[in-house]
C-alpha cells in the first residue's frame, strides 16, 4: 500500500471517528444529580438482541452493541455495550420498539447513561462509561422517545 494511500486511510478514519464521538448528549437537571441522555441510531446488523434474555416481565430486554460501534467511550468494556430496558407496569410502546429491533430495523432510541459514567470534562461535555451498559431512557413509569 502506497503511503499515499496509507494517508487517506487515515484521514478517513479519522472523519468516521469524529463522526461517531460527534453524538450529542443531553444534560438535565434532576432533584439531586445531573442525568446523561443522548439519541442513538441502532443500525441494522450492529446491534443484536440477547436471545437468551427475550422479552420479559415488565417489557424488559437487552441490545448488545459491539464496543467498536458506542460512541460513547468505555474502557473497561471487552466486547458489547448492553443496553437494557428497564422493568415497568406499562409494556406497549416497549413490545413495539422490542419488535422493531428483533426484525433488525434501524430505530433511533433515547439512552439514559446514568448512573454509570464518569464525567471526563464539563466543558466540552465529554463522559465515559465506567462498565458496559447503559439504560433506554425511562420516565414516569414507561420507556420515554424524547431527551
Amino acid at each position: 500500500m502506497s503511503s499515499k494511500m496509507r494517508y487517506l486511510l487515515a484521514v478517513f478514519s479519522v472523519i468516521v471517528m469524529s463522526k461517531i464521538q460527534a453524538q450529542e448528549i443531553v444534560v438535565n437537571k434532576g432533584k439531586y444529580s445531573d442525568y446523561y441522555h443522548m439519541m442513538y441510531k441502532l443500525e441494522s446488523g450492529k446491534y443484536k438482541i440477547n436471545s437468551n434474555y427475550g422479552f420479559n416481565e415488565g417489557g424488559q430486554f437487552e441490545v448488545l452493541v459491539p464496543k467498536q460501534y458506542f460512541s460513547v467511550p468505555a474502557p473497561n468494556c471487552k466486547e458489547n455495550i448492553i443496553i437494557r430496558m428497564p422493568w415497568s407496569d406499562n409494556e406497549t410502546k416497549k413490545q413495539a420498539l422490542y419488535k422493531k429491533l428483533v426484525a433488525q430495523k434501524e430505530v433511533n432510541v433515547v439512552l439514559e447513561l446514568n448512573p454509570y459514567i464518569n464525567l471526563v470534562n464539563k466543558k466540552p461535555l465529554k463522559v465515559e462509561l465506567q462498565y458496559c451498559n447503559v439504560f433506554f431512557r425511562h420516565r414516569s413509569g414507561d420507556y420515554y422517545d424524547s431527551l
